[in-house]
């Protein structure tokens, strides 16, 4: 198979090349393994930055509720509602107004009779406080009237607290507390805020144009579900779940603006960086490749070298190859005329026989002249088939393999009988072969002389040679007992052989492997059967 060698200038561009996307390549890897690390950072950020956020708003959270349960311990101990004498409403107001004043936090005070209507309320609105009567009733059956009760009531601005607590003297009535845990616009540029009710509800929302009402419109349901049974914790990599309460849940989520932005910044260094890098990975690369373009080109030359010298050997090998087959020819033709040479000495000797007792008559000389002409006519077509046989090929062509075989066996005819060896043809499928014909001749016949070598060199008594013929595949078996293991692994070295140097050259079986692996793409191997050596031909 012809293989066309490539030219040291295309190792030149293919190094430049190379170097060039190999400088390219790792500048975009560092490049992005960088922007990788620093989101992998900022979210490594965000996780311990927001544990500490969530706990310090869930103290806050509890301080407040702590505050107002702490206001109203203070205001149902006072002696003003736990005398046996009426309230003074003046006196209440003026508690009720101290109370509101010194505690930020409070927003309104109530206070209800032992029925639950209320009797009096103090309030704050837009930091003026107003005290005043309010038509209302408390639903008694809605609490434990022996215990202080906190509720938590979420709603667009925040968290409202409402505690209720009997007065220490039941018969007096009741006291309620109230108070707003309010959330700035935007707590941090580092992180978002969403509330939460048990039901999945949004109250509050740090993100600007945000309308989202439930947390199953923002999420998929897995997630969303995930969230709600999460008391604590992250439930992804930016999304963190802090349970307050029962019934609020606060939602950390990581600013994906700051993200965004960082991206970008870390985006438009990446192109940066890699324009500086296309600048400069070209001349890196003619720099670097010249060395090895050096080494390539000195590679080339030996390589051209050897492949020069291989050919020459091969085209020696050729040639002694045609003087074998030429020599094995010239033999088998010699095996041809033997026979009919024996004749024509004879019909010489009775015709000399004849002329000497004055018994050559015209009659007799003719039927010598005929059988003189037949035995010549013979030779002569014995080296016709021998003369075609091994005519050299100008073009590949489609030939039958039977046919091939045939004529070998024809030509090697007198040998086979010379040496009593008796061929069995076994032809299973036929399928025509595309090459050059007369080179596939040689390799039949080439291997077939050596099975006739083998079996008289090992003096076998009942001498076969088996051939079968299936489709493209041919195999070749004698029955000499095979090729012994020392020598199996050297049988298509050049120059090896086991016979005598004057009856052997050792490169028949490797001309014949070199002819079907490189001329017909095919295989040409040997094995040993129970009978003896098999060679296989593959097409």
């Amino acid at each position: 198979m012809d293989t066309k060698l490539r030219n040291s200038r295309d190792f030149k561009f293919d190094l430049i090349f190379a170097f060039v996307i190999f400088a390219f390549l790792i500048v975009v890897s560092v490049t992005y393994t960088a922007i990788y690390i620093f989101s992998d950072l900022t979210t490594k950020e965000f996780k311990e930055k927001i544990k500490l956020i969530a706990n310090n708003t869930y103290i806050n959270y509890k301080n407040k509720e702590k505050t107002i349960e702490k206001t109203l311990e203070a205001l149902t101990s006072n002696d003003i509602f736990n005398s046996t004498f009426n309230v003074n409403d003046l006196v209440i107001k003026s508690l009720f107004k101290t109370m509101l004043v010194s505690n930020s936090d409070l927003k309104e005070i109530n206070f209800y009779n032992k029925s639950g209507r209320l009797v009096f309320s103090c309030g704050k609105y837009r930091n003026e406080i107003f005290c005043l009567a309010k038509n209302l009733t408390l639903k008694l059956e809605d609490f434990d009237i022996d215990k202080v009760l906190i509720k938590e009531k979420l709603n667009k601005k925040g968290i409202e607290f409402i505690a209720i607590s009997p007065l220490k003297t039941k018969n007096n009535g009741f006291l309620e507390v109230k108070a707003d845990f309010v959330f700035p616009k935007k707590l941090n540029t580092f992180y978002d805020l969403i509330i939460i009710n048990n039901k999945g509800d949004i109250f509050y929302s740090s993100i600007k144009n945000y309308y989202v009402k439930n947390i199953f419109d923002l999420y998929n349901y897995l997630l969303a579900n995930k969230i709600l049974k999460t008391n604590e914790g992250f439930v992804s990599d930016d999304i963190y779940v802090k349970s307050f309460s029962k019934t609020i849940k606060f939602i950390f989520l990581q600013n994906k603006n700051v993200i965004a932005k960082t991206d970008t910044a870390s985006q438009k260094m990446a192109f940066i960086l890699l324009i500086i890098s296309i600048v400069i990975a070209i001349p890196l690369g003619v720099f670097f490749s010249k060395p090895l373009y050096t080494f390539y080109e000195e590679l080339d030359k030996r390589v051209k070298k050897e492949i020069e010298k291989r050919r020459k050997k091969e085209e020696i090998l050729a040639h002694q190859s045609k003087l074998a087959a030429l020599g094995e020819m010239l033999g088998n033709i010699a095996h041809q005329w033997r026979h009919p040479l024996t004749r024509l000495s004879l019909l010489i000797q009775n015709l000399e026989m004849a002329y000497k007792m004055n018994k050559l008559d015209e009659n007799r000389f003719n039927n010598f002249k005929e059988n003189a002409i037949y035995q010549i006519n013979y030779m002569s077509q014995t080296i016709d088939d021998f003369t075609n046989f091994f005519k050299k090929d100008t073009k590949k062509i489609e030939f039958c393999p039977k046919d091939i075989i045939n004529e070998a066996l024809k030509l090697l005819e007198a040998r086979i009988k010379q040496n009593g060896v008796e061929i069995v043809l076994d032809i299973k499928k036929i399928e025509p072969i595309y090459g050059y014909k007369t080179e596939f001749s040689q390799v039949i016949l080439n291997i077939i002389n050596n099975a006739i070598d083998v079996l008289k060199e090992r003096n076998i008594e009942n001498k076969k040679i088996f051939i079968r013929i299936d489709g493209k595949k041919i195999e070749i078996e004698d029955n000499a007992g095979g090729i012994p293991e020392n020598i199996k692994d050297k049988i298509f070295e050049p120059y090896f052989t086991t016979k005598f140097q004057s009856q052997g050259t050792g490169i028949g079986l490797y001309m014949s492997k070199v002819i079907i692996t490189e001329h017909f793409n095919g295989k040409l191997y040997a094995y040993n059967s129970q009978n003896g050596a098999v060679f296989v031909i593959e097409v």
